[in-house]
């Protein structure tokens, strides 16, 4: 069989600065092409161990960020549908896996996953079965629903099983090709939640319905995934919602275990954490475990996040450590290219003036001026050994350490390119000793919780209300697109809970779909 991969993966911050074309990575071009990567390898993998032929098309890559301009991002179609017209035209195609995110906006658009689904079904037609993997925070559109034969979304948040979701979309594709026929079902819920409501740990609310029976794919049910969905990328689709991919001829029962699990997660709204700490109260928290009166504690500035769109520029959190006298602390990742530069002109030992924000000096990222000591320099590759990001090669650019009060003051770490600090060995990158410090501060909103887990357990976590893009209280935010009434922004009735799956069977494209 033969079988194409492809794929547009972007999670839009809508509150953030667009982007264009050139801020994405085409993975399919780095070298080793797909199965050397850690987002397709096991896809590859998957299908090449069931004896299928792998037709390497292009992948995009943006990560976390603002909207992408939309002439990029239709040019990014254009080329993925000249690519895949050709490899039609070389050979029939048996399926088809992209590789999505499913949170994505343009500058002229609020669904470019269901225009990018579309565009493929409208190449392969509607007999050739198409498989879309979605991550867990993906806001799940009918278009998106009408373009495929099956949708596997990331089932954890952190998300640590992403090469077991993409090995299963390969393992579906294959079965698909060998004549299975399915049926998507779905529903979005009102319900709009801040990231931080969203981990599936055990004891969270998602955590106990991704473990309810109704949960795990059995009989003719293929694949039963739910999405939390990324409330900052303000579209007309956001929201938690659920999806089941079952047996052609089935969706009465589909649509039953939608339901089941659609109330599990109404049922707990009121469990939800939808407000972070206060950064005063943050850091009292702070100042008693750089004391030693209590434990070491980390505190995760969710708000400038850079995987969830955030700069990571913001100087609230240092500041409020610097204001109360707080040492004993480590920082990162900031991200300032001037300050990098300035570090790496200066050299390691140099006390430098560091001031953060120098050329931009805004609201969210206001202008911070310190005296540091340069502790490190590095411009080598960054591959976490563990969480979220482990064994990848990350993209942070040149970075320094600074010490800021002596030996027993603050060290930050500070990047050229915003990356997410979701493990420890990020701030080891910047030479900073997380282990050996009482005050841990990372710009990370979850996925630090798989990165730090040998550090910190919950208790010493404190997810901290400061100022930033990627905000969780979204009661401050302006919305232009969103729905309305929603949770936990407006009060609802019973009759907004009830929500009634749809079902939807592949079909050509559509052109009433808005990039």
């Amino acid at each position: 069989m033969r079988i194409a991969i492809t794929g547009y993966a972007h999670e839009v911050n809508g509150f953030a600065d667009p982007v264009t074309r050139g801020h994405g990575l085409d993975v399919s071009r780095t070298p080793g092409g797909l199965a050397a990567t850690w987002e397709a390898g096991p896809l590859v993998a998957t299908l090449v161990g069931a004896g299928a032929e792998v037709v390497e098309l292009p992948v995009w890559e943006f990560g976390a960020s603002g909207p992408l301009d939309g002439a990029g991002f239709r040019s990014i179609v254009d080329d993925v549908v000249f690519a895949l017209r050709g490899a039609v035209d070389a050979a029939p195609l048996d399926a088809v896996v992209v590789l999505g995110h499913g949170a994505g906006r343009t500058t002229d658009g609020t669904d470019p996953d269901g225009t990018f689904l579309h565009a493929v079904r409208g190449v392969v037609g509607p007999s050739v079965p198409v498989v879309v993997v979605l991550d867990f925070h993906a806001n799940l559109s009918d278009a998106m629903c009408d373009a495929v034969d099956a949708v596997v979304g990331y089932r954890t948040n952190p998300h640590v099983d992403i090469a077991e979701r993409v090995a299963e979309a390969g393992r579906l594709a294959v079965a698909l090709a060998a004549g299975a026929r399915t049926t998507v079902v779905h529903a979005r819920l009102p319900m709009v939640l801040p990231q931080i409501a969203q981990l599936t740990a055990a004891h969270e609310p998602f955590g106990e319905v991704r473990a309810l029976p109704a949960a795990n794919a059995t009989g003719p049910v293929r694949n039963v995934s739910v999405f939390g969905g990324f409330s900052l990328s303000d579209v007309e689709c956001s929201g938690a919602s659920v999806c089941v991919t079952v047996d052609e001829g089935r969706d009465d029962h589909a649509a039953e275990v939608v339901r089941v699990l659609a109330r599990a997660l109404v049922e707990r709204r009121d469990r939800f954490r939808l407000h972070a700490t206060p950064l005063a109260e943050a850091v009292r928290i702070a100042a008693g475990a750089a004391s030693g009166t209590e434990p070491p504690v980390l505190l995760a500035d969710v708000a400038d996040n850079p995987g969830g769109g955030a700069p990571a520029t913001s100087t609230f959190v240092l500041r409020g450590l610097l204001d109360a006298a707080i040492g004993r602390a480590t920082l990162g990742v900031q991200c300032d290219p001037a300050v990098v530069e300035h570090a790496w002109r200066a050299g390691i030992g140099a006390t430098i003036e560091a001031v953060f924000n120098r050329d931009r000096d805004l609201p969210l990222a206001p202008r911070l001026a310190v005296i540091a000591e340069v502790v490190a320099l590095t411009d080598a590759p960054l591959v976490p050994s563990r969480g979220v990001y482990a064994g990848s090669t990350r993209h942070p650019g040149r970075c320094c350490g600074l010490r800021i009060g002596g030996p027993d003051g603050i060290t930050v770490g500070v990047s050229s390119a915003p990356v997410q600090c979701a493990d420890d060995d990020t701030l080891r990158h910047c030479g900073l000793e997380p282990d050996r410090a009482r005050v841990v501060v990372v710009k990370s909103r979850g996925h630090f919780r798989a990165g730090f887990d040998h550090l910190f357990g919950d208790d010493r976590i404190v997810e901290v209300g400061a100022p930033g893009v990627a905000t969780p209280e979204l009661h401050t935010l302006t919305w232009r697109h969103l729905p309305r009434p929603v949770f936990p922004l407006d009060t609802l009735d019973e009759h907004a809970w009830r929500v009634e799956p749809r079902r939807h069977r592949p079909a050509s494209a559509s052109p009433g779909v808005r990039t």
